[in-house]
C-alpha cells in the first residue's frame, strides 16, 4: 500500500497477499529466505493446527490458545529452541537468554531479573524521556515537512536508550557499532535447507563458511576493553546494567557470569531490546498515519494527562489509550513474528501426536490474525484492548512477548519505553507517510518494513 491511496474508514493495511495454496518446497525455500511471513496460505490464518512437514523434517504450526499454552507453559520443559533458531542466532548472540537452555538459562535469568524489575524500569524512565527529547531536538532544526525514515530514527533512539542504561557515559560510540552489526546480521543471516532439515550438527551449513560471527567482531573488541576497564577501576558496582551483570551473583549458587557470558547477554539485550521496541513504534507511526481518528484520540489523551509537559514513569499507567494503540500495533505487526520450539520427547498437542525432534512453530503473525479469535483481524482497532474486551479473550491469543517461563524478560522495559517515546514525540509531531512510499512487512529475524518507513514531519506545537 502507498500513501497515494486515499484513506478510507478502514484502509487496507500492508501485508503479504495470502496464498491460495501451500508452496512447493523449492519456492518455499526461496521465499522463506526473503520473508517467512510470505509463505503462509490463506488457510493458515484460520487453522488451529497445521502439519508443515517436508522431506524427513517433521514440522507443525500451533495456532490456537490452548495449543500455545500447552507448548509454552504446561509442558514447556519438553520444548527447547529449534535447531534452525540456534543455527541462525548463536553465531552472533552466543549463549544469551534467547539461545541458552536448562540450568544455564535458569541461572542467567535469575541473575538478570533484578535489572528488569519495576523499580529498575522506573529508574530508567528519565533516561528514556531525555533521549526522546534529544531526538526531537534533532528534528526541530529541520524545516517543517521534512522527510525522515522513522524506522532509522526509532532504531537510533532506542539504541541510545539501551546503550545508556547499560553503559552510562560509555555508550556513545558503541551505539553505531551495534547498529551496523544488527543491520548486517538481519540482512545476511538467512535460513537454508541445511538449517531446516534434521541433520547432524556436525554437518555445516553453507553459511558456516561465511563466518557470520565476525559481524560483531568490532562490538566484541569494545566489550572486551570495557570489561577490562571496569575490572581495573573496580567499577562493577556502577548502577547501570553492565555493572549489575558484572556484579550479579546467582542467589542459589553464588556464582557470577564469565566475561564471555556477559558479552552474550549484552548483545542479546541490544539486539532483542532495541530492535523490537523500535519496530513496534515504527509500525505504530504507520498505523496512526492511516487512522486519523485514532491519532486524534491519542492527542486528546496526551493533552489531558500531560498538558504539554514531558511524561514520566507514573504517567505510563495513566496513558491508557497510548498503551492500547501500541498493543494493537504489536498485534498486527508483532516484531517477534515467529517462535520455534523442538520437542524433546513424544507429546500430544490438541489431539495431534508430536514426535521427538519435531519442530513446533507458534507464529504470532498468524495467531494475532486468526479469523476464529479476532473480529475483523486485519483492521486496526485499539479498542479491542480495552479492559472489557481484553478480559473476554483468551490470554494466549495475544503473545507479543512470548509466554510461559521464557516470556521476554524485558517486556516491562519495552512497554514503558514505547509509551514514553510515543507520548513525548506525538505531543510535538504528527508523522505522515511519504506519498508513494511502499510499505511491505518483511519477516526476517524480526518483522521489519522492507523499504524502511519514509514519513513527513509535521509540527504540532
Amino acid at each position: 500500500m502507498s500513501a497515494t491511496e486515499s484513506l478510507s474508514e478502514d484502509p487496507v493495511l500492508a501485508m503479504p497477499p495470502p496464498l491460495a495454496r501451500r508452496m512447493g518446497l523449492f519456492r518455499f525455500m526461496r521465499t522463506v529466505r526473503d520473508s517467512s511471513i510470505a509463505t503462509y496460505p490463506l488457510e493458515s490464518y484460520q487453522l488451529e493446527f497445521a502439519d508443515r512437514s517436508f522431506l524427513w523434517a517433521r514440522a507443525y504450526i500451533v495456532n490456537a490458545p490452548a495449543g500455545v499454552k500447552h507448548v509454552l507453559l504446561d509442558n514447556a520443559a519438553n520444548y527447547i529452541k529449534t535447531r534452525v533458531s540456534r543455527r541462525l542466532l548463536e553465531p552472533g548472540l552466543g549463549h544469551g537468554l534467547l539461545t541458552s537452555e536448562g540450568d544455564v538459562w535458569r541461572g542467567h535469568r535469575r541473575v538478570m531479573a533484578p535489572s528488569f524489575d519495576p523499580r529498575s524500569v522506573a529508574g530508567y524512565a528519565p533516561i528514556m524521556t531525555r533521549i526522546a527529547a534529544e531526538t526531537l531536538a534533532r528534528w526541530d532544526v529541520l524545516p517543517n515537512g521534512s522527510p525522515i525514515d522513522v524506522m532509522e530514527a526509532m532504531m537510533e533512539t532506542t539504541l541510545h536508550i539501551i546503550g545508556e542504561t547499560m553503559f552510562s557515559a560509555e555508550s556513545g560510540d558503541i551505539v553505531d557499532v551495534v547498529a551496523r552489526g544488527v543491520e548486517r546480521y538481519q540482512l545476511e543471516v538467512r535460513p537454508t535447507l541445511f538449517d531446516l532439515l534434521p541433520l547432524p550438527d556436525w554437518i555445516p551449513s553453507r553459511r558456516s563458511f561465511t563466518h557470520p560471527e565476525r559481524i560483531f567482531s568490532e562490538f566484541d573488541a569494545k566489550i572486551d576493553r570495557m570489561l577490562a576497564e571496569r575490572t581495573r577501576a573496580g567499577a562493577a558496582e556502577r548502577p547501570d546494567l553492565l555493572g549489575r551483570l558484572i556484579a550479579a551473583r546467582d542467589e542459589e549458587t553464588g556464582g557470577g557470569m564469565s566475561p564471555s557470558e556477559v558479552r552474550d547477554q549484552i548483545i542479546t539485550i541490544f539486539m532483542a531490546g532495541h530492535e523490537t521496541t523500535s519496530l513496534a513504534l515504527t509500525w505504530t507511526w504507520y498505523l496512526l498515519s492511516q487512522h486519523p481518528e485514532a491519532e486524534a484520540k491519542l492527542h486528546s489523551e496526551l493533552a489531558s494527562v500531560l498538558d504539554g509537559r514531558a511524561p514520566d514513569y507514573p504517567d505510563v499507567a495513566k496513558l491508557r489509550y497510548a498503551r492500547i494503540v501500541i498493543d494493537e500495533a504489536m498485534r498486527l505487526y508483532p516484531p517477534a513474528h515467529t517462535l520455534s520450539r523442538q520437542a524433546v520427547a513424544e507429546d500430544e498437542v490438541m489431539g495431534h501426536a508430536i514426535e521427538p525432534g519435531s519442530s513446533v512453530y507458534i507464529v504470532p503473525w498468524l495467531l494475532h490474525r486468526n479469523r476464529k479469535l479476532w473480529e475483523n483481524p486485519d483492521k486496526f482497532d485499539p479498542e479491542r484492548f480495552s479492559p472489557e474486551r481484553a478480559a473476554a479473550r483468551d490470554r494466549y491469543a495475544y503473545i507479543p512477548f512470548g509466554a510461559g517461563p521464557r516470556i521476554c524478560i524485558g517486556a516491562a522495559f519495552a512497554i514503558t519505553e514505547a509509551v514514553l517515546l510515543l507520548a513525548t514525540i506525538a505531543q510535538r509531531y504528527r508523522l505522515r507517510l511519504k506519498p508513494g512510499h511502499p510499505v511491505e512487512p518483511q519477516g526476517l529475524i524480526t518483522l521489519r518494513p522492507r523499504h524502511g518507513m519514509a514519513m513527513i514531519l509535521e509540527r504540532r506545537l
